[in-house]
This record gives C-alpha cells, sequence and structure tokens, in this order.
C-alpha cells in the first residue's frame, strides 16, 4: 500500500511540474502575398497605367504603383477603390497593413481612406482589371485601427473607421495600420480612397488635383494563439483539485500509512 502511495504522489508531483513548465509558443508574423489587383479606375497620364497591380509587385521604385489622376481633366481625382486577394487564407488575428508612398512628386500620399476585408470565394472578385474592374465582394470593414506615419503627420480616425490624415504632410513615407480581427479565412482586401472636405479639391489624395501614388501596400498576419494558463493560474487548479482528492479519501488515509 505504501508503494502504491509514493506512485501516485509521484505522478502528482510531475504531473504538476510538467504543467507549470509548459509555455505556449509564440506566434510570428507571416507576410502574405497579394494578387490579381483590381480597380475601380488606374491612372493612365504621365506615363501610366498606374495598376493595382503594380501596387502588390515587390518594386518599390518609381514611378510604380496605383493612382487615380484622370483625363482629360486632370484636375479632379475622385473616390476610387482598389482590392486584391490573399494568395493564401488568412486567419483570425492581427493584421500589419503598409502603404508605402514613394514618389518622386513630393506629397503624393493618401488624404483619406478605409480598409476592409471579405472571406468570400477568391473566383467571385477580383477580376485582375485595373479600370472598372469587379471589386464587389461582402466587406467587414475593420475597426479600431492603431495607425503609424511619418513623423508630424496625423491620423484620425471617423465614424465610419475611415482614416484621415493630417498634420504636416510629408514628401513620402508609410503608413503602417495594426489592427486586430475575429475574421477567420479572409481571401481579400479592400482600398477605399476617400475624398475629403478638408483636403486640396476634396482629395483623396494630398496633392491639388487630388491624386496619390501607391507605391506598395503589403500584408503581414499574426494568428490568434490559444491561451494557455499561466503557472500562477495552474497552481491554483491544482490545489483547488488537490482539496478535492483530499475530501474524497479522508476515510482512506490508512491506505497511505
Amino acid at each position: 500500500m505504501q508503494k502504491s502511495c509514493f506512485l501516485l504522489n509521484s505522478l502528482f508531483v510531475f504531473s504538476f511540474a510538467s504543467l507549470i513548465s509548459f509555455q505556449p509558443e509564440n506566434a510570428s508574423a507571416a507576410t502574405i502575398n497579394l494578387q490579381n489587383g483590381t480597380a475601380t479606375f488606374s491612372q493612365q497620364l504621365f506615363g501610366g497605367p498606374f495598376t493595382p497591380a503594380q501596387a502588390v509587385d515587390g518594386n518599390f521604385g518609381d514611378p510604380n504603383g496605383w493612382a487615380i489622376a484622370r483625363s482629360p481633366d486632370v484636375q479632379n481625382s475622385f473616390s476610387e477603390t482598389a482590392v486584391w486577394e490573399t494568395e493564401t487564407d488568412v486567419a483570425a488575428g492581427n493584421l500589419a497593413i503598409s502603404m508605402h508612398f514613394l514618389h518622386s512628386n513630393p506629397g503624393h500620399l493618401l488624404g483619406r481612406f478605409r480598409l476592409s476585408v471579405t472571406t468570400d470565394d477568391r473566383s467571385t472578385f477580383a477580376d485582375g482589371l485595373g479600370t472598372n474592374g469587379d471589386v464587389t465582394a461582402n466587406w467587414s470593414v475593420l475597426d479600431n485601427a492603431i495607425v503609424t506615419g511619418p513623423s508630424g503627420m496625423t491620423f484620425t480616425t471617423l465614424g465610419d473607421d475611415s482614416i484621415l490624415a493630417g498634420g504636416t504632410v510629408a514628401a513620402t513615407g508609410t503608413y503602417t495600420l495594426n489592427y486586430s480581427t475575429t475574421i477567420d479565412n479572409i481571401t481579400g482586401l479592400r482600398l477605399e480612397a476617400l475624398e475629403h472636405p478638408t483636403l486640396a479639391n476634396n482629395g483623396p489624395g494630398f496633392p491639388g488635383n487630388g491624386n496619390f501614388l501607391l507605391t506598395e501596400i503589403t500584408l503581414d498576419a499574426t494568428p490568434v494563439q490559444e491561451t494557455v494558463p499561466e503557472p500562477a493560474g495552474i497552481l491554483s487548479l491544482l490545489v483547488a483539485a488537490g482539496f478535492g482528492v483530499a475530501l474524497k479519501n479522508k476515510k482512506r488515509n490508512e491506505v497511505c500509512d
């Protein structure tokens, strides 16, 4: 009986030690390739076309990317939308979306914009057209953005979860937006370039004609990890379990005498 009791106690101690020594692995961010860029309109002027496909081609050179100046009235740019498919499904978790504006003509940054994701089948949206492309899907607007950008610039979240940039507009720069989302199996990303009365000519970009040049957009995703109890929490659970076992065996103390 004493030998059996010793084995039981040893097993309990081993289990306890194993639990408190276990630590969850840290999830690492993965770069998600974007493909099949599609837009409501892409600029044809000044060496174009400048399409959303160029904004995901890995080329950070200039001029390259998505722009929206119209012809023949180049003094007007309007709200336009670009979408991309994710190459692989993206799990729920943290999304880091970076937009790089590197045009040599200074100040060609976005003034107001909004980001959304979809879980629709890839065959139902993003047909690869730079103008009059299929951007229709069941889009979910990303909210509660944490935004960083060039020094001196400000970023305000509006009531529709769009972001309005302001402050001292940089010559070039990168906006990085961090979101936490519970949406799983993401298949696509949407960028809406939106007008606003505080911007020159209503925007959506900062230049006088409302244009911008999105050189490159990138997506990094970190999936949610399952929560593992901290050692202190495990200890509390085991202590509680131990009391339960002790009470249950109160009348059988002679087994370990």
